[in-house]
């Protein structure tokens, strides 16, 4: 039987705002303008259609910024919809890590601290379970691409994090960044191989064809895949029917957005003992 690859949307964060604004219909641009000033209005956005996951990245920590707006919206992004949230940021110590995982995030990136404090690492797992805690890794031709981080090899820091509890390995290469040119096979391949985790692979999707595509090649504990600069550009054929639907309700829409009520249509149902739907559990 041949898997399905769980799609993410990405939300990525800058000053606590949507660095990315969706393509809508013609007269529909105040509305997604308003969702990018607002990362809870997008983060239903995409739990509307149908969303069981959302990466958010914080661009702030990865170029050195003050990174407080962004955290704060995570965690008001968290508590908006009912689906994990995994929040993927550059942290030398476990100080805002375990804040965004005692306010319910549900699940953070380590990827310096491995380094750094690898005992709090393994603390992390055994306070929070290996379902929250992941490792991040930005690579580029097989280095780690992180500051003070290049000498390490992407595999190397896959096995120590396997090593100290760590499952799940959301995986990026940096000429897969909105390049929308699809993902290196071979790279899959040899990274999926490091350690037996469970793989998110970021980046490069520009279609459906690409996603088929990876779906079939992948090894089989690559189980998902992010998406970021594809769904917003509408690329997938699905999309047009939401687009289409919130243009006709764009005039309550925006009011809704204005007065930070939750859209009537992107309420969602939220009957009694429904779990989060992130697959797998690992």
């Amino acid at each position: 039987m041949t898997k399905a690859l769980l799609i993410i949307p990405a939300i990525d964060l800058s000053d606590g705002h949507c660095a990315r604004c969706v393509l809508g219909e013609p007269g529909t641009e105040n509305l997604y303008r308003g969702m990018s000033n607002n990362p809870v209005q997008m983060a239903q956005l995409w739990r509307r259609e149908n969303a069981k996951c959302i990466h958010v990245r914080d661009n702030d920590s990865f170029s050195g910024a003050d990174n407080t707006a962004s955290v704060k919206a995570a965690i008001a992004m968290q508590q908006a919809v009912d689906i994990p949230i995994q929040f993927v940021s550059l942290q030398y110590d476990s100080v805002v890590l375990r804040h965004l995982l005692d306010s319910g995030v549900y699940r953070v990136a380590v990827n310096a601290l491995i380094v750094t404090d690898p005992e709090e690492v393994h603390r992390l797992v055994a306070d929070y379970g290996n379902n929250r805690v992941a490792l991040g890794i930005r690579a580029e031709n097989g280095f780690v691409h992180f500051r003070d981080m290049a000498s390490v090899e992407d595999q190397q820091l896959i096995r120590q994090a396997y090593a100290l509890g760590i499952r799940r390995v959301i995986y990026g290469e940096k000429k897969w960044e909105g390049a929308l040119a699809g993902q290196d096979p071979a790279v899959i391949e040899r990274v999926a191989s490091a350690a037996p985790a469970r793989y998110t692979m970021a980046g490069g999707i520009a279609n459906s064809e690409q996603l088929w595509e990876l779906q079939r090649i992948a090894p089989q504990n690559v189980d998902s895949v992010v998406i970021g600069r594809a769904l917003y550009e509408n690329r997938f054929p699905c999309q047009q029917i939401w687009r289409s639907a919130e243009a006709v309700l764009e005039p309550d829409l925006q009011n809704q957005l204005e007065d930070g009520r939750q859209s009537s249509i992107s309420k969602l149902d939220k009957t009694a003992g429904t779990q989060r739907s992130d697959q797998p559990p690992t």
